[in-house]
């Protein structure tokens, strides 16, 4: 059995040493995971069981408990894919995490009504604290661009920060961690400000334009990448960067009318 530390990036950066440990054909292993957020790991390959809370009536059930140790840090966390690694004994073949969701959990999420959002579905996720390059001002002209110039269905996801544009759809702070995984992959992209909701849209390959605070913390990446980072000034510049992602999101955008949003004080 594997106890994660807590948060949810931990869970999902687990995630490629628990299927290299599995996938080792020397021993056979079934493999139990304990955290917060276990649910992620249901109908995993990988996994036979998990559980939420404390693990000592579930540790009697097996030969070897492991408690993994460190501390995962945000804008670091491709560094906690390694240290599991190292503390598991695997070599990694593929670094990025993957959920496994299933047909339940897309009718879970019918009641949210996400299937009646238009084309382009985008997810938003922003974060508690604005800077000054980005201002709450900067999110709120970047929705109604998406609105006017794209038709884009906007879907709110993550935690409960500012206002919301007219007729989005807002789960925040309303979906446990698999429910969100199973609405980002009902999305055409998720925007987000929240390290934890990109990791999540990447680990079921829904394309993410993560918005940096700091200019240094953009990563290269080229045409048709699936995660790519910018750090925006307006508004206009997370279109083009949508663009950088699938060709369509841009052709859509120029196929309106110039947008003459006056500025938001």
């Amino acid at each position: 059995m594997l106890i994660l530390p807590r948060g949810l990036l931990s869970a999902l950066y687990a995630e490629p040493a628990i299927r290299a440990l599995f996938e080792e054909k020397s021993v056979r292993r079934e493999i139990a995971v304990c955290h917060e957020h276990a649910d992620l790991y249901a109908g995993h390959p990988a996994v036979c069981r998990v559980a939420f809370s404390e693990a000592d009536g579930l540790a009697a059930s097996f030969d070897k408990v492991i408690t993994l140790r460190g501390s995962l840090r945000k804008e670091a966390a491709m560094d906690w894919v390694y240290e599991v690694a190292r503390q598991l004994g695997v070599t990694l073949q593929q670094q990025t995490p993957q959920i496994s969701l299933n047909s339940f959990d897309f009718v879970r999420t019918q009641r949210f009504g996400i299937g009646k959002l238009a084309r382009p579905r985008i997810a938003l996720a922003f974060s508690a604290e604005a800077f000054p390059e980005w201002p709450a001002s900067s999110r709120r002209d970047l929705c109604r661009l998406l609105r006017s110039r794209m038709s884009a269905g906007l879907v709110y996801v993550g935690g409960c920060h500012g206002q919301i544009e007219e007729s989005a759809k807002d789960l925040r702070g309303k979906l446990t961690a698999r429910e969100n995984a199973a609405v980002l992959k009902q999305c055409d992209l998720l925007i987000s400000e929240e390290e934890e909701m990109a990791s999540l849209a990447a680990a079921v390959q829904t394309p993410v334009l993560f918005i940096c605070k700091k200019p240094w913390d953009q990563w290269p990446a080229g045409e048709g990448a699936q995660v790519i980072s910018i750090f925006p000034r307006k508004p206009q510049e997370v279109l083009e960067a949508m663009g950088r992602i699938n060709p369509a999101f841009l052709v859509r955008a120029l196929s309106c009318e110039e947008d003459r949003i006056e500025p938001t004080e």
